[in-house]
C-alpha cells in the first residue's frame, strides 16, 4: 500500500481515466480529479467525470483551457490543413497544453505526481526514465507522447500501461456497472463536439476552394471541392472514373490535388524536421519507426541527423501513405527514442 503520495488524475469522463482513478485509489494514492475544459460541446463528458469523482470520494476540479487549446492546437491544426499538411493534434496538445496544465495543477495542489489514462508505460532504468510501449499493442499510445519533456517523466505515471483495453472494460463494468455502455471511444480530434463531423468543422473554419485534380503526368482528371477535405492516401470521395485513385500530394501553392495508384504511395526515405529526442539517437543505428498512430512499425536506419532534421531509410518493407505533418516516431525495442515531423519523402 502506497502512503502519503498525492496524485493529480486527468479525468476525461471516459472509461480509461475513470478506471485509472479507481486503480490509483485502490493502490493507496491520495487522488485529486482534474478535468481540462478544452472546447465546447463536451458537457456530458464533464458531468460524467464529476459523477465518477463524487462516487469515489475524490475532489473534482475543472480548469478552463479553451483559449490555450485554441491557440496552441486548434488554430495551428486549421492552418496546417489549409496548407495541405496533416498533423496529429494530440502530439502537440500533450506537451503544449495537457501535460503543461497538469503540471501547473500539480504545483497548485502540492502533489507528488500526475496520472493519465494513456495506454503506455514509464520505466526507470539506469537512473533515467523512459516512455515504453503499453501492454496492449492494439491500443497503446506511446506514439502520441514522444514530444513530452524528458524532465517530466519522473513525475508521471500511466496506470493502464500493464492493462489491455478488454481487461479495463471488463473490470470497469464490475466497478461502475453500465455507466460507459453508450459512451463512444475518445476520438483523435477531441475538439469536435459530441455529434460534430470533421467535414462540418473544417468547412466552418477553413477556406475551401474548388480546384483541379491531376495525374502524376499532369493530365486533368476532374475537380476537387477544396483541399481541406482530402489527406494523402485517401481513396473515397474523389469522384473519378477509371479508378481506384489515391491522393498522392496536396499542393496548396496552386490548389491542386495530385492522384495516382496505390503503389505510388510506398516510400522508403523519410525526411523529418523539428526533432524531439527522449534518448540519444545514433546515425547508422536501426530502429522501429511508426508514421501514424496504430501503424505497423517498419525497420529503419537513421542515415542523417543534425539539430533540426533527420533522415530515416526503410530497410525492409517501405512505408505506405506517408503524409507531410505526420510524426515519425523511432523506437529502440519498446522504448521511445523520439521523432520528428515528416516534411518530405522519397521512393
Amino acid at each position: 500500500m502506497i502512503v502519503n503520495l498525492k496524485v493529480i488524475v486527468a479525468m476525461s469522463g471516459g472509461i480509461d481515466s475513470s478506471f485509472a482513478l479507481w486503480l490509483l485509489l485502490k493502490q493507496g494514492y491520495d487522488a485529486i480529479g482534474c478535468y481540462l475544459l478544452m472546447s465546447d460541446g463536451h458537457e456530458e463528458d464533464m458531468k460524467r467525470a464529476q459523477e465518477i469523482c463524487d462516487r469515489l470520494g475524490v475532489s473534482f476540479n475543472v480548469v478552463d483551457v479553451k483559449d490555450r487549446f485554441s491557440n496552441e492546437v486548434i488554430k495551428p491544426f486549421i492552418r496546417s490543413y489549409s496548407k495541405g499538411v496533416t498533423p496529429n493534434p494530440c502530439i502537440f496538445c500533450n506537451p503544449g497544453v495537457k501535460f503543461k496544465v497538469l503540471f501547473e495543477m500539480l504545483e497548485k495542489f502540492d502533489a507528488d505526481i500526475l496520472a493519465t489514462g494513456h495506454y503506455a508505460r514509464i520505466v526507470k532504468s539506469d537512473l533515467t526514465y523512459n516512455i515504453v510501449r503499453g501492454k496492449d499493442l492494439k491500443k497503446e499510445q506511446s506514439y502520441v507522447l514522444y514530444r513530452l519533456k524528458k524532465e517530466w517523466l519522473n513525475r508521471i505515471i500511466f496506470p493502464l500501461g500493464d492493462w489491455t483495453k478488454d481487461e479495463v472494460k471488463a473490470k470497469a463494468r464490475e466497478i461502475f456497472g453500465e455507466v460507459f455502455r453508450d459512451v463512444p471511444e475518445s476520438a483523435d480530434l477531441c475538439f469536435l463536439g459530441e455529434k460534430e463531423k470533421f467535414k462540418d468543422f473544417i468547412s466552418t473554419n477553413a477556406q475551401a476552394t474548388k480546384g483541379p485534380i491531376i495525374s502524376t503526368k499532369g493530365d486533368l482528371l476532374g475537380y476537387h471541392d477544396g483541399l481541406v477535405f482530402y489527406t494523402v492516401g485517401q481513396r473515397e470521395g474523389l469522384g473519378l472514373s477509371n479508378g481506384p485513385w489515391y491522393v498522392l500530394e496536396i499542393r496548396a501553392q496552386d490548389n491542386t490535388l495530385v492522384v495516382g495508384r496505390k503503389a505510388d504511395l510506398y516510400k522508403r526515405t523519410i525526411i523529418c524536421i523539428h526533432p524531439h529526442w527522449l534518448e540519444r539517437p545514433m546515425v547508422g543505428a536501426t530502429y522501429a519507426a511508426q508514421h501514424r498512430y496504430k501503424a505497423i512499425p517498419k525497420t529503419v536506419m537513421l542515415t542523417s541527423l543534425d539539430e533540426g532534421e533527420f533522415v530515416a531509410e526503410a530497410i525492409e518493407s517501405p512505408f505506405w501513405g506517408v503524409a507531410p505533418g505526420q510524426s515519425l516516431v523511432l523506437y529502440d525495442g519498446e522504448i521511445v527514442v523520439g521523432g520528428g515531423i515528416i516534411a518530405s519523402f522519397e521512393r
